[in-house]
């Protein structure tokens, strides 16, 4: 009880604000985050951070280059920026929630269709893995992503970018070429601190891809090409040395291509229409593409007292976007989907942190930390989805010879016989069934609002129980979740009908076009309106023991950590074109029997048990049942306990730094990505439980002032265990590589300071690409360069004066600097599967694209 009034007591006390920053020299930036009061490698997790510099060395612009980087983090490059898939240690989806959080600058972006956005004016990414679910809530169980930009209260001047690529190899001989291809990149901020108390920053940014791969079946347009622009502004106000306030607002406008999938061939009897494509070439008739206009505010505000700290962060999110997609992604004239999203999301979250607190521990004489953490996390999303599937000429004919073709099946042959009892003739009935018109649409609105609400506690105990470098972290979360489905998904069209017959006598002649029930034309039409709600409560604890030690006179740390992640639950929308097919069936039906029965069962030469099957089996396929929406749509939420040791270690005076890591997860409800039934689209469905089970390992080693190695390692062994058996989790790589070198030259030269070599090999596999690991990409990568020049003329802009932090004067901007940099990636041409997936009994696939050569220009005012 002490402890706790001590701790009371201490937010009233006044102190020294600037003791609470967390500083991570070890990259040199200072990164402050509400949630914690250690640097990232003194946590009990596995976690990587990647600078400025690391981002530019490896050419990573957004979330999906950040794939293999980092060890057992997959992000495969597919489709549009809709999708943003990640795995961790064989926990993700390529639908449904996250597995991963995201934050940028603190503020969460909760919805996965924003997780691609440009990376550029980024300082930092942190990579967490394993389940930080108690600090960061829900659809955090693989991990957190927290991406940085850059401070305007600590970085000043102006930094202009120009980069521009091309793609330098074609595509294997018998596919179409798709060398030619540039690509340009604009970046332009600029960094201002007016007075110690206000800055701001202000950035624009253009991209624009030519695409690589083109469509056979479309003229051999260049289908994957895209355009992206945007704005940032950051602005930082501290009227007082106690309180600050981080205002960020950004908008990115996107229009993207469609999407590269190479014809793989059957992947089973296919039952739509044979297409004319050829294996291993993309040729589908129908536009596809995504656009995006993509809005964010967070405001953080944070008040400190002694040692302790109150911090608001308020996120705001619009999203609006629409994608077009062939769904048969063949030549064929099957069908399509149009998907409009409009998603706006609230968050608000309060954390008030004693990072610090000297306390005596019940009669213990030694003295330990200790700190605290309490925080309310507030969430509310409405989204609006309009997903109308279109069935288009071939598909109609697809659907019409289906219904013919079951009817012929099911219709008994009727012969009959002479006085002598031989055969006299055979009549076989003839189903004439046609859906009117050139298209049908299954129109659909889909409201999907999400309300979570969250409760969480942390306390971690240094020097436990007077032990120097002893430490134990305990935290939970009461974390409750309510979904909501309100759905409206429909349609309408005429349905011309008759039955035919065709008479075959013992002669073998054939008497055709026989006319039993007239042509009739129906109106059939059918909706699906409802609303359903849904609500979950989770428990989430974690616990930590850490011990830190002297480790060659280098500070080194080992750790062993329990952890319980979740992920939300949700509803398929897509499924409603399946659920409306099924129903539009069964209407065909009922009107078939409606005309058929009747003239069956007047005509005198059908026999009466044959009447009687012809009207049971008709009936009953004309009888609508009712549809368990929810039943059918809804997945549930996935949970897993992790298990987790490992330790960081700094080695030679922190030159040598190594991070090493082996845990143990077991998923429930495991959340996987399936093509529905019907192949109008991808559904997330449940499927039991998994374990995963693998090591992490990486190293920096700082040879010399001038040489850089590093090396990251993952290992994966993600398998389905209910029901058991051996089968891998799809899309889990088992290996996961990445190695690179750095050596620079200080020049003294004129105008030239220095140059700097960069070398990089990174990959991942092997990889499953289906539930039945009958499908997999071997272990492949691609080696990228970097060689850069480092520029000052010989007239720099001289250094001003200006008021710093807390009334001192300081030196802002640098001289004026250029770095010059010619790279390459894929220098090898690698030609690997970066996407597999099975839709109608067909297989398709994307692969990587071969050499592109690139010069970037960095100029920094």
């Amino acid at each position: 009880m002490h402890l706790l009034i001590a701790s009371l007591l201490a937010l009233l006390a006044p102190g020294d604000a600037d003791s609470l920053r967390t500083t991570d020299i070890e990259e040199v930036v200072v990164v402050s985050t509400p949630k914690e009061s250690q640097r990232l490698r003194r946590q009990p997790l596995s976690a990587s951070a990647l600078s400025q510099n690391d981002m530019r060395q490896q050419g990573i612009q957004g979330v999906k280059d950040l794939s293999a980087q980092v060890p057992n983090l997959f992000i495969p490059s597919y489709g549009s920026r809709l999708t943003t898939s990640v795995y961790v240690r064989g926990i993700g989806s390529r639908t449904g929630t996250p597995a991963v959080a995201l934050y940028v600058d603190g503020v969460p972006q909760v919805s996965g269709a924003s997780y691609d956005f440009n990376y550029a004016g980024v300082d930092r990414i942190d990579v967490l893995r394993g389940p930080q679910s108690t600090l960061y809530g829900r659809n955090s169980m693989g991990g957190v992503i927290r991406v940085y930009t850059k401070n305007p209260m600590q970085y000043q001047g102006t930094d202009i970018t120009l980069d521009a690529s091309h793609v330098a190899g074609g595509a294997p001989t018998g596919r179409s070429d798709g060398g030619g291809v540039g690509q340009g990149r604009v970046n332009l901020t600029h960094y201002h601190r007016i007075s110690s108390k206000f800055a701001f920053s202000g950035h624009l940014f253009a991209l624009h891809d030519g695409g690589y791969f083109r469509n056979e079946a479309r003229g051999n347009e260049r289908i994957d090409r895209q355009t992206d622009l945007g704005i940032r502004m950051r602005f930082i106000y501290k009227p007082t040395n106690t309180l600050d306030f981080d205002l960020t607002l950004s908008h990115e406008w996107l229009r993207q291509g469609g999407y590269p999938y190479e014809y793989q061939g059957h992947a089973g009897s296919p039952s739509t229409p044979e297409p004319q494509t050829a294996v291993g070439h993309i040729a589908y008739d129908n536009h596809s593409g995504y656009r995006r206009n993509l809005t964010h505010a967070g405001l953080t505000a944070e008040r400190r007292w002694q040692g302790a700290v109150l911090t608001s962060v308020t996120g705001f999110q619009h999203l609006h976007d629409r994608m077009d997609l062939d769904q048969d992604f063949t030549d064929r004239n099957l069908y399509t989907l149009m998907q409009r999203q409009n998603q706006n999301t609230l968050s608000e979250e309060l954390m008030l942190k004693k990072p610090d607190l000297a306390a005596h521990f019940g009669s213990q004489s030694a003295t330990f930390r200790y700190s605290w953490l309490f925080g309310l996390a507030a969430i509310r999303q409405w989204s609006t989805t309009e997903g109308p599937v279109a069935f288009h000429a071939d598909g109609l004919d697809w659907l019409n010879a289906l219904v013919n073709r079951q009817g012929n099946a099911h219709l008994p042959t009727i012969t009959s016989r002479d006085e002598a009892g031989n055969p006299a003739y055979t009549m076989n009935f003839v189903f004439d069934n046609q859906i009117l018109g050139t298209d049908l649409d299954f129109p659909g609105t889909y409201k999907t609002p999400t309300t979570n609400l969250a409760l969480y506690h942390n306390s971690t105990f240094q020097h436990l129980f007077g032990a120097e470098g002893l430490t134990l972290t305990a935290g939970v979360r009461l974390d409750y979740e309510h979904f909501t489905l309100s759905h409206d998904a429909r349609y309408a069209f005429g349905q011309r009908y008759g039955l035919g017959g065709r008479l075959t006598y013992p002669d073998g002649s054939v008497r055709d076009g026989m006319s039993l029930v007239p042509a009739r034309t129906f109106q059939v039409e059918d909706a699906l309106v409802g609303t359903w709600h849904k609500d979950y409560l989770q428990l989430l604890p974690r616990l930590s023991l850490q011990y830190e030690f002297d480790c060659a006179a280098d500070r080194s740390n080992v750790y062993a950590t329990v952890s319980r992640g979740y992920r939300s639950g949700g509803y398929n929308v897509q499924m409603f074109g399946d659920l409306l097919q099924a129903r539009m069936q069964t209407a065909i039906m009922h009107n078939v029997a409606e005309a058929t029965v009747p003239v069956v069962e007047s005509v005198p030469m059908i026999p009466a048990d044959v009447k009687s099957t012809v009207r049971d089996m008709l009936v009953s396929m004309g009888t609508q049942t009712d549809t368990d929406v929810q039943g059918t749509t809804w997945y549930k939420p996935e949970s897993s306990w992790n298990y987790e040791v490992g330790g960081h270690f700094n080695f030679l005076e922190r030159c040598l730094r190594a991070d090493v890591a082996l845990f143990l997860a077991l998923t429930r409800d495991q959340q996987v990505s399936r093509m529905s039934a019907g192949g109008l689209g991808r559904l997330t469905a449940n499927s039991g439980k998994s374990r995963s089970l693998g090591a992490e390992f990486s190293a920096r080693y700082a040879v010399t002032d001038q040489l850089q190695l590093s090396l990251a390692y993952g290992y994966t062994d993600a398998r389905f265990r209910n029901p058991a058996s051996a089968t891998h989790v799809p899309f889990v790589p088992r290996h996961t590589l990445c190695a690179s070198a750095t050596q620079s030259w200080p020049i003294r030269r004129a105008r030239l300071t220095g140059l700097t070599l960069h070398a990089g090999y990174h990959g991942a596999g092997r990889i499953y690409w289906t539930d039945n690991a009958d499908v997999h990409q071997p272990f492949a990568g691609q080696l990228d360069a970097r060689f850069t020049f480092n520029l000052r003329p010989s007239a720099s802009k001289p250094l001003r004066t200006q008021p710093g932090v807390d009334g001192k004067q300081a030196l802002t901007g640098t001289p004026a600097t250029f770095d010059l940099s010619l790279w390459a990636t894929n220098l090898l041409s690698t030609r690997y599967q970066t996407f597999y997936f099975e839709t109608m009994q067909r297989a398709f696939a994307q692969y990587s694209r071969p050499l592109a050569l690139g010069v970037e220009l960095r100029c920094r005012f």
